[in-house]
């Protein structure tokens, strides 16, 4: 799980680099609600300290954006028809 959580956040500094979309977090958050109705409904801290959150509206736009501690955010990667799951153990899946 820790492999794969990996190379999903290598993908996402990948495209960081490639779209270079930053500004304030205030100012990010912001015009994802303006623009798509995004809102935060997740977040975790990337081994080097900065925070993963992941917008999502309820037409399924979706948005990760990477935050830094100085409060320099970055859109990293974005998309459409999220789809929330409810989390599956490797014991449920025996069943």
């Amino acid at each position: 799980m820790k492999y794969i959580c990996g190379l999903v956040l290598c993908f996402i500094a990948s495209t960081a680099v490639a779209q270079n979309i930053c500004a304030p977090r205030a100012d990010v958050v912001k015009r994802l609600w303006d623009r798509w109705q995004e809102v935060q409904i997740s977040l975790a801290m990337v081994a080097d300290g900065r925070l993963l959150e992941i917008f999502v509206s309820e037409n399924g736009s979706w948005t990760a954006v990477i935050s830094d501690p100085g409060g320099r955010s970055c859109v990293v990667s974005a998309g459409k028809d999220w789809t929330a799951i409810e989390p599956v153990t490797p014991k449920d899946k025996a069943l």
